[in-house]
């Protein structure tokens, strides 16, 4: 397994990242491409930092937006934060599987997804069919995160596990906040290719490892020989977590 860090708000350029995991054995760094000091990387610069990069698309990207127009510019968007990463000899991508646009009524949220559904399945179809061949093309991972679970995100893990060269990253500490929803549905598909690993209190994710409640052993299975992101956002936490787990 490897163990890595997210890029940190708390920095103002990749060095900064890179020099602090480095300086705690880390394996590799994941790129959040909302950050402005990733927008624009130029070809090959990554490569002369020493160390392993993976990357997460911008939050904002709903490849599976109901608007056919929204949804070929994320998808572009999508391809083109890609493209950059492809330049820089980076492998594995991450997604969030986006539970889209709801009407807040008085007793419930209502997802559109919900009751479009054949329309967002068709639309999510036609993204994941480009970006397997895409993944395929340049022989990268691309995985799909829970992050809230919906009635329809079956129909999301059913549609993105029918591609080869796409698969999921399983969020902990999201898996636990929503009541272990996620982790049946991606275990069964056999592609948990990418880990997201924080702690949970009950109330509040993304904490250092060991001060929640989630027994983590019993994620062992899929940890194993696994790319694992320590996803916590302060590096004191990091600190924290990496103490935890001995590195």
């Amino acid at each position: 397994m490897k163990y890595g860090m997210p890029t940190l708000v708390e920095f103002n350029n990749i060095l900064d990242n890179v020099n602090f995991a480095k300086e705690n054995n880390l394996d590799f760094i994941e790129l959040n491409m909302d950050l402005p000091y990733c927008f624009n990387i130029k070809e090959n610069v990554l490569l002369n930092y020493d160390i392993e990069f993976t990357m997460h698309i911008s939050e904002k990207l709903n490849i599976a937006e109901l608007n056919d127009n929204f949804r070929k510019l994320y998808l572009k968007e999508t391809i083109r934060q890609i493209e950059i990463g492809i330049n820089n000899n980076i492998k594995i991508y991450n997604l969030h599987i986006d539970s889209g646009i709801y009407f807040t009524l008085p007793n419930q949220k209502f997802f559109l997804n919900e009751k479009y559904i054949d329309i967002y399945k068709n639309n999510l179809d036609k993204s994941c069919k480009e970006l397997n061949k895409l993944a395929k093309h340049y022989n990268i991972e691309i995985n799909f995160e829970n992050t809230k679970i919906q009635s329809f995100t079956k129909v999301a893990v059913d549609v993105i596990s029918k591609y080869k060269s796409l698969g999921f990253t399983l969020d902990i500490g999201h898996n636990e906040k929503n009541k272990n929803k996620a982790y049946p549905l991606f275990i069964n598909t056999g592609k948990i290719r990418h880990i997201h690993m924080h702690d949970y209190d009950g109330t509040s994710d993304h904490l250092a490892l060991g001060t929640g409640i989630i027994d983590f052993s019993k994620y062992n299975n899929i940890l194993k020989n696994n790319y694992i992101v320590i996803e916590v956002k302060e590096s004191n936490d990091l600190l924290e977590s990496i103490n935890y787990i001995n590195l």
